[in-house]
């Protein structure tokens, strides 16, 4: 799309109330302004000219507004610089606002067509509506539960978000209640070999040794260990590592210190060369570990 296309094709998204319409116009404009290296007055204006539009927010115009305008101040001339923030500052309001369905349609919709870039959007925009002070919204978790049974989102390839949606639950550990934590556990486990990104493996498995670090996810990581595939079997001594290291209890450590010493008889070299990195790694630990339960 040119440029006048562009601001054409958001006028018809918000007249037919199309929100997948005007996310595409985002990407385009952001694309579009990248490439050239600047922000013209002529759009400046024209974007925060939407901001007054109730029917552009209503379609989650406030977040296509970030996408295109969030760290991109450098890009605007020296005269309108003064115009970005108090104009960021009214589309974060707004986004606080808007409803999570639309940044839930637009996951989808970005597992459906195959586009890392706009998950890597949704995932900001997950983070970005996360209150620090918490608690975890119960939307966004009955989400992630929901793709961790999707065969699509589990066969996302490296790079494609998979891993940056399990990352959130990384980053926002604390803000996770009991329940959730308590519902997470079998759902990492279910889909744990059936995920395709590697990282999605190396997540889980810090997400059981660093984070859960207790004896269920120990339990969980020892039926992990037996599962066919080499690959996810192969993470399976990072998560061990984590809880002999973050567990802080020194039985445990030597309970999982016993089955990662078990993993050096297993029939594959990877698995066998991932168990002697983490056995190097934990060999810094003041942890007795004779007489291993």
């Amino acid at each position: 799309m040119n440029t006048n296309s562009i601001e054409e094709t958001i006028r018809s998204a918000i007249t037919l109330g199309d929100t997948m319409l005007l996310r595409e116009c985002a990407y385009a404009m952001k694309a579009d302004i990248l490439s050239a290296g600047h922000i013209s007055e002529q759009r400046f204006n024209f974007l925060i000219g939407l901001l007054d539009d109730q029917e552009f927010l209503n379609l989650g115009g406030s977040w296509c507004f970030i996408i295109v305008l969030e760290r991109n101040e450098e890009l605007l001339p020296d005269d309108q610089k003064p115009r970005w923030l108090p104009a960021i500052r009214l589309a974060h309001d707004a986004f606080d606002e808007m409803n999570p369905e639309l940044i839930t349609e637009a996951i989808y919709q970005a597992i459906s067509c195959g586009s890392a870039t706009q998950m890597r959007e949704c995932c900001d925009a997950i983070s970005l509506s996360i209150c620090p002070s918490g608690p975890f919204p119960e939307h966004y978790f009955a989400l992630f539960l929901k793709l961790m049974k999707q065969q699509e989102f589990l066969e996302l390839k490296h790079g494609y978000g998979s891993s940056a949606l399990l990352n959130i639950l990384d980053f926002e550990w604390e803000l996770l209640s009991d329940s959730q934590k308590e519902r997470l556990l079998p759902a990492l486990e279910t889909s744990y070999a059936a995920f395709t990104d590697w990282m999605c493996w190396f997540d889980i498995s810090v997400l059981l040794g660093e984070y859960f670090a207790d004896e269920r996810a120990l339990q969980v990581l020892c039926r992990l260990k037996t599962i066919q595939p080499e690959g996810p079997r192969s993470l399976v001594p990072h998560g061990l590592e984590h809880i002999i290291s973050d567990s802080g209890d020194d039985r445990l450590a030597k309970k999982a210190y016993a089955e990662l010493l078990a993993m050096k008889n297993d029939p594959s070299e990877k698995v066998r060369n991932a168990v002697d990195d983490s056995l190097r790694i934990v060999a810094k630990f003041a942890i007795n570990y004779e007489n291993c339960p």
